[in-house]
């Protein structure tokens, strides 16, 4: 096995900057890692022609765990951590899509949690032994020596100031992908709905689907309120990348203080915001991190477990109670949305007891690293890398490209940034191996 991390990107805009971070670690202890187009890694010939090394994977849905066992096949070990849980609180909502043939193909997996891991090993005993607690990358992200990974990447931050920063996230009714038809079609190939009680899921999917309708309403009431009352700020709209950007720009089309930004970091408008409103979103954590004052809208909670911006964030069940917080945190400084601080800081050294540490990021390399030792992969100082056959570029289309989309530059600047914060020395070379895929080794 070579000492090489494949780290696979689907969507840059939420997991490139923490990969970036693992990124600077592995190349500071030595390793080769290759970084980029997930559907580039995982595409069969390439599977086979790449050197035999270990594959990080962001989620472990019944599709992720369709590749792990390709790649077993041919060679590769495999990690993985799952981006989708970072929100939830309870044991179901860590293992609401963790797939059967994922963890059997997982050598290593990282929980962000005690609580995480407990419920990981209970489910699937062939994981006992194999789990490691490190955190989370993407909150490392959020600590004051970090923050320049993404701080001032987006001119138009400034463009906007002052706004409030409405991220919405309703990827199943307004769907880049068609309709909620489609995405329930998706959600059944990641093994959504596998297993004897079938039904139960598919009757607990369709209230996932119930409660994002609820949301999206309310959410289209506080925003219209927002631009027909907030005259001394601008609206900033950000959908999530699984989103049709086209529905918000015709519903807000012709409202100079109103502008929507698709396919963006949602990192430095968060910090540029004077607030952020979501409904039951990621966002809502990632602001409390950043020190930014956000608002729950959520009309009821979320039908499946408990989510943990319920409780760093003030909720609110109306638009119109959401609206009146609003006005008083704007015009005053005072209400619900100011006084919530110490309520949300309990709640952090609650649910991320670390999260001032800022370690995941070199926990999960250190996993990462200690894994290829098994294997007898260790630096050597020669990064030729012996692939085992021709690089394919996959056929694919311009929706997931869209999703991965990085120039070589923009690699290079951020893992440049992620070293120095680190107070690492390490200086990044890259090559192109194809389309948003390449290779970094040490200098």
């Amino acid at each position: 096995m070579e000492p090489v991390v494949y780290l696979p990107i689907e969507i840059r805009y939420r997991e490139l900057p923490s990969r970036m971070l693992i990124a600077s670690h592995l190349l500071q202890a030595g390793y080769a890692v290759v970084i980029g187009s997930h559907w580039a890694l995982i595409n069969p010939p390439n599977q086979k022609a790449l050197p035999q090394g270990i594959y990080f994977f962001k989620s472990v849905n019944k599709l992720q765990g369709k590749a792990m066992a390709m790649l077993t096949a041919n060679g590769h070990t495999i990690a993985a951590s799952d981006e989708e849980v970072l929100v939830f609180t309870e044991e179901k909502g860590y293992l609401v899509a963790f797939g059967e043939n994922a963890a059997d193909n997982c050598a290593l997996f990282f929980a962000q949690s005690y609580a995480h891991m407990q419920a990981v090993e209970k489910r699937f005993p062939q994981l006992k032994g194999k789990v490691r607690i490190v955190g989370n990358p993407r909150v490392d992200l959020m600590s004051e020596r970090n923050r320049g990974l993404f701080e001032a990447v987006d001119d138009r931050v400034h463009q906007h100031r002052p706004y409030i920063l409405f991220n919405t996230n309703y990827g199943s009714i307004n769907s880049v992908w068609a309709d909620s038809n489609q995405v329930m079609s998706m959600a059944e190939t990641t093994g959504a709905f596998d297993g004897p009680d079938r039904a139960k899921k598919i009757r607990e999917f369709q209230a996932i689907l119930d409660w994002e309708t609820a949301n999206h309403k309310a959410m289209v009431s506080l925003l219209q309120w927002a631009v027909n009352e907030l005259k001394t700020v601008n609206v900033v709209v950000r959908p999530h990348p699984s989103e049709r950007p086209r529905y918000w720009e015709q519903m807000l089309a012709g409202v100079p203080r109103a502008h929507v930004i698709p396919r963006s970091d949602p990192h430095p408008w968060i910090t540029g915001a004077e607030l952020v409103v979501h409904t039951g979103c990621t966002t809502g954590l990632e602001a409390v991190l950043l020190d930014k004052p956000a608002v729950n809208l959520l009309p009821r909670s979320h039908p499946n477990c408990g989510q943990i911006v319920n409780l760093v964030n003030p909720t609110f069940r109306t638009w119109e109670d959401a609206a009146k917080a609003i006005s008083a945190f704007l015009s005053k400084g005072s209400g619900p949305i100011a006084d919530h601080g110490d309520k949300a800081q309990k709640a952090l050294a609650k649910h991320f007891p670390s999260y001032r540490d800022d370690q995941a990021a070199r926990l999960v390399a250190e996993g990462l690293t200690a894994e290829l030792a098994k294997h007898g992969a260790t630096p050597h100082g020669d990064f030729t890398l012996a692939w085992r056959g021709p690089f394919v570029e996959p056929e694919i289309t311009d929706v997931h490209r869209d999703k991965y989309r990085a120039t070589a530059e923009e690699m290079t600047a951020g893992i440049e940034k992620a070293a120095a914060a680190a107070g690492s020395d390490v200086r990044p070379r890259l090559s192109v191996i194809g389309e948003g895929l390449f290779l970094v080794t040490p200098v």
